[in-house]
């Protein structure tokens, strides 16, 4: 085999049959997904959007969500049937291919709250993104071999099956005439008789959208909103392919969500996924869906979006600034730069009179991705691309001789003297000087000069040239600094990074007399800048202000004192260590105050309601004193009284469990109510829950208390700043490891604890919700140990609420955590094995597709360095690193990864495709039994189907597989393993119908039975005796052996 192919082929997942009743999606549990940044969630109609006294019994059809094997979201496409014929002569004919099912009489027809897969009208998947392979209809999959094909003489489908647009409903007489009824009543302004006849009307026929349009009329007349929209919603699901309406329901989720947007949100985007499933080109739809996952934090998804729409508008720049900004907030700028000069070296390919859409705004945009995203080497390439897209605008494309002069940009130069007269290709004479410096916007000026200053010190005097043409200088009504304090304050920070504080102060200076933009950062800024010139008494100035407005800020103080020491100025630099001495003692005087309040009053403030004004009445202990009611101070005495109220109840809490432990049940519920009152106040607090930009970095530590040790006066101010410099750059490196002097293991475990009794008790919606607030937190989230007992704790929820998908999901966590440890994939199988309910999510596709890379991750690794180049899309797959931050690569191919995806293919029905990785584990360890055991039982299965190549063949593969099999546990030391061999040899003859074959193998199993008893614990996890007695009862009874069924049933089968 050559180079350019891997040693086996990978069956195609989508191979494996997938069945429409195999259960709803949970919708409580959010897994997502490191490699996978859009989850499933997205096509289910959320719970949220039924009001709460609902009692729906309606369910619709949930289209399921496919990923691509490199992990990339394919769009839900609803396998519709097509429409090229569907008829709109009658608004009362349902539309043919509607997925809706019909609501039971006791439906409340205005609010959808389940939505389960199946149903009418739902298909199988075809291969990839392609049309369904038949169609499958609701019920239980009963295990008969469906014969495949189609009889002579047959259509495509089989007898009464035909492909094609269903025929409509026609309306029923009685739907005609109450809603011709309920018309009229809408005519004469009677809305309640409107209302009642509307809804009988669905009752009638459920699948016709035009009783659901009245009654959102009428609600509409009555200045109801939200059960106008909550009626058409579910009238949508009656016309599936309606793009129109469905991008209506969406607009009119969000207008009636009002300020709460986040809750409509997942509403709304489950209605631009029908949109979008129906019409993947839909650019309405796109734009709208794009801006929604923006505004809610889901940038990945947006970006997914923007890159379709490319694809629909090649080229277009509103979609590329989207785009820019996208990959900017998620840090990933270098792929809109690759998009960016796909479009640009299109444009320039046009004659430049029929060019329009790109302007220096786009090309602004395009030389700031390489300020976010560029270093080193890129940014030298980024300057040229710029230089090379401005010339081209200016239209001077043809002139690329520029392009030799990387360390200067003479070619935007305000005069041609001196430096453009020094090159030999210039011709002043060719363009005008408006297409050089003049032409150049001065905006994108300062953009190449900030790129300058990246490239470090060799080109900050070209840099400087650029900010120039801002006229610092100039303050005066008509300067620039009007114009541009944007970029001012860009600049003046840009050089007091790269050390150049003269030219900065010359920027951050003229920004003072610009109202409003100056803040308490920029004088502390603009303060460093005078301490590194040494001008004390200007930084003096300007970090007094922050002072002013923040006075008990030690890091200032500390600057001012160590700046006049070090100027050797002692005098004024006193008052700074003597402040901050005063600070020292306030926090302890502080800290004394908030233990001597009452511990009992502040638990019942905070956990139960006073009952009477005397009870909150507290003893002052700063009676006699005159209060400090700075807002500093208050706060922080909230916060100690606020830390002992917490820490009051965490003693109760422990109290209540060790009462729990001895066996007092009524102690329970009142350690519930405290739990849930604690994890209540530990998620109020913003530092553990950050937004934006900072919830994606590292959690550091949140601001603790200043911790100054007590001691003597110092003698010197030498010591003074040397002890106090030594407590504060503590402070600075401490990371919290408690919070209300809780440790934060101990909080979990009140969140995990919770979750735990929640979810024995049931409630899934409470029990993922806590844990999900748990894994959210970035105290928990960024500690991996945290991360592990979280997820652990979440696999023991889900198996108590029998809840296959979100065990799937916590399994996929541990197998991304730990990549290549044998564990995780056990432990994989076994939490679908322990799930009770018929597991759907174990061959799903999203799951089987992970399982597929991981072992092409592990292909990918053990191959050559040669043959990886062909292979360079598997590196994706590497989900974890060492200490070097490198990815771990496996040593050596795992069976347990082989075998897992062999028995998810082999459970799909693909037992062709799942003897292959059996063969692959079987190359590794040929001597395992349950290796042969798989390989029998495959080889068999496939013998059976209707279209076997050669079955006996098959058979003969089959059984001897199964006899060494049969050898390999004969020899074994424990009584149950050879009990478990009879069985499966006399189990494999019965399914072959070969039961006079059977039987012995079976009586062997029985007589076995009582060894295994005696054995016990040594190995015997469980007695096959019972299932071999009853195939035999059951044999002999159907052979008319009574007597023989009867002793059999006598002798293991009684109780």
């Amino acid at each position: 085999m050559g180079d350019n192919r891997d040693d086996h082929d990978y069956p195609d997942p989508d191979d494996v049959p997938r069945f429409a009743w195999v259960g709803a999606r949970t919708l409580t549990a959010s897994f997502e997904e490191s490699d996978d940044y859009m989850n499933g969630s997205d096509m289910v109609m959320p719970e949220r959007f039924a009001p709460e006294d609902s009692q729906n019994g309606m369910s619709f059809f949930d289209p399921d969500q496919q990923t691509d094997p490199n992990g990339e979201i394919i769009d839900p496409v609803l396998q519709y049937q097509d429409d090229s014929d569907k008829s709109d002569d009658d608004e009362l004919i349902s539309e043919a291919d509607s997925d809706f099912e019909a609501p039971t009489p006791a439906t409340d027809l205005e609010s959808p709250s389940k939505v389960t897969k199946g149903g009418r009208g739902s298909r199988g998947r075809g291969r990839g993104r392609g049309r369904g392979r038949g169609r499958s209809g609701p019920g239980v999959d009963f295990g008969i071999q469906k014969r495949r094909g189609r009889p002579k003489g047959q259509g495509r489908g089989g007898k009464g099956i035909k492909r094609g647009v269903r025929k409509p409903v026609e309306p029923s007489p009685e739907f005609k005439s109450l809603h011709s009824q309920a018309t009229l009543a809408f005519i004469k302004e009677d809305y309640d008789a409107a209302e009642e006849l509307a809804k009988q009307a669905i009752q009638c026929n459920p699948e016709i959208f035009t009783a659901y349009s009245l009654l959102s009329e009428v609600h509409m007349a009555r200045g109801d909103r939200s059960r106008a929209t909550h009626a058409l919603f579910n009238g949508a699901h009656t016309r599936p392919r309606d793009t129109a309406l469905w991008t209506k329901v969406a607009k009119l989720i969000m207008e009636i969500a009002g300020d709460d947007r986040a809750s409509a949100y997942p509403d709304a985007i489950y209605c631009y996924n029908r949109v979008i499933g129906s019409d993947s080109s839909h650019i309405e739809a796109r734009y709208d869906r794009a801006a929604l996952h923006r505004e809610f934090g889901n940038e990945r998804r947006a970006a997914y979006d923007y890159v379709r729409l490319l694809r629909l508008l090649p080229h277009d720049t509103t979609v590329l600034r989207n785009l820019a900004e996208v990959y900017i907030e998620i840090g990933e700028g270098a792929r809109a730069i690759d998009y960016y000069d796909a479009s640009i070296t299109h444009f320039q390919s046009l004659q430049q009179s029929n060019i329009t859409a790109f302007t220096w705004s786009d090309l602004n945009i395009y030389a700031e991705l390489f300020m976010y995203s560029a270093e080193g080497e890129e940014i030298a390439k980024g300057i040229l691309k710029v230089k090379n897209v401005c010339r081209w605008l200016l239209n001077r494309g043809e002139n690329h001789f520029w392009d030799r002069y990387t360390h200067d940009d003479r070619e935007f130069d305000a005069t041609d003297d001196p430096r453009r007269l020094l090159v030999p290709e210039f011709n002043r004479d060719q363009h005008d000087l408006s297409s050089y410096g003049d032409g150049l916007p001065l905006e994108l000026r300062i953009r190449l000069g900030l790129l300058r200053l990246e490239l470090g010190e060799d080109h900050f005097e070209e840099a400087v040239r650029h900010f120039e043409w801002l006229a610092p200088e100039d303050t005066g009504p008509g300067g620039r600094i009007h114009d541009f304090p944007d970029l001012f304050g860009e600049i003046a920070e840009a050089l007091r990074l790269c050390g150049l504080p003269h030219e900065a102060l010359r920027f951050y200076e003229p920004l003072q007399q610009i109202e409003g933009y100056v803040g308490l950062s920029f004088f502390k800024d603009m303060g460093s800048c005078y301490h590194a010139l040494e001008l004390y008494d200007e930084a003096e100035d300007s970090l007094r202000i922050v002072m002013e407005n923040d006075e008990d800020n030690v890091e200032i103080l500390l600057k001012l004192a160590t700046m006049f020491e070090n100027a050797n100025m002692p005098n004024r630099a006193e008052p700074y260590v003597e402040r901050i001495i005063a600070l020292k003692r306030a926090r302890a005087l502080q800290k004394k105050m908030s233990q001597s309040q009452s511990l009992a009053d502040a638990s019942t403030k905070l956990y139960k309601p006073t009952t009477s004004a005397a009870k909150q009445a507290m003893l002052d202990p700063m009676a006699g004193r005159k209060p400090d009611t700075r807002p500093r101070t208050l706060r922080r005495l909230r916060e100690a009284e606020l830390s002992e109220k917490i820490q009051l109840l965490y003693r109760e809490l422990l109290i209540l469990k060790q009462q729990i432990e001895d066996g007092e049940s009524e102690a329970r519920a009142e350690w519930m109510g405290i739990a849930k009152t604690l994890i209540d106040e530990f998620k109020k607090k913003k530092t553990f829950y950050p937004a934006g930009v900072q919830k994606h970095r590292k959690y550091s530590g949140y601001p603790a208390k200043l911790r100054v040790r007590d001691g003597e006066e110092m003698e010197t101010m030498t010591g003074r700043l040397e002890e106090l410099l030594d407590d504060v750059q503590e402070e600075n490196n401490y990371t919290a490891v408690e919070y209300c002097n809780i440790a934060f293991n101990h909080w979990l475990d009140i969140f995990l604890e919770y979750s735990l009794i929640v979810a024995l008790g049931g409630d899934k919606v409470q029990a993922y919700e806590t844990i999900t607030s748990a894994t959210e937190a970035k105290v928990f989230h960024d500690s991996k140990d945290f991360m592990f007992f979280i997820h652990i704790t979440w696999s023991i929820c889900a198996l108590s609420l029998e809840d296959d998908e979100t065990l799937c999901g916590v399994a996929r966590y541990f197998m991304k955590e730990f990549q290549f440890v044998t564990d995780t994939y056990r432990l994989f199988s076994i939490l679908n094995r322990l799930c009770n309910k018929q597991n759907v999510w174990y061959n799903n596709g999203p799951t089987q597709k992970y399982i597929l890379r991981q072992v092409k991750a592990v292909d990918f690794s053990l191959m050559s360095q040669e043959r990886r180049k062909h292979f360079k899309q598997e590196r994706a797959s590497y989900s974890t690193k060492d200490a070097a931050g490198n990815p771990i690569r496996a040593e050596e191919m795992d069976i347990a990864l082989l075998m897992a995806y062999g028995y998810i293919l082999f459970t799909g029905g693909s037992h062709t495709f799942a003897l292959n990785y059996f063969y692959r584990a079987y190359a590794l360890d040929p001597g395992n039994p349950m290796i042969n055991l798989s390989l029998a039982i495959g080889y068999l299965h496939v013998a059976i189907k209707r279209q076997s190549g050669n079955r006996q063949y098959m058979i003969m593969q089959g059984f001897s597989f199964l006899f060494m099999y049969y050898d390999l546990r004969k020899r074994s030391e424990f009584s149950i393993e050879r009990q478990e061999c009879e069985f499966n040899v006399g189990r494999a003859y019965h399914m072959l119908g070969l039961t006079h074959l059977a039987i012995p193998y079976y009586e062997r199993c029985l007589d076995l039975s009582e060894e295994v008893q005696r054995e016990g614990g040594q190995g015997a996890a469980e007695d096959y005796s019972t299932e071999a007695a009853f195939t035999l009862q059951v044999y002999w009874a159907a052979s008319g052996e009574v007597e023989l069924a009867q002793k059999i049933t006598a002798r293991w089968l009684v109780l």
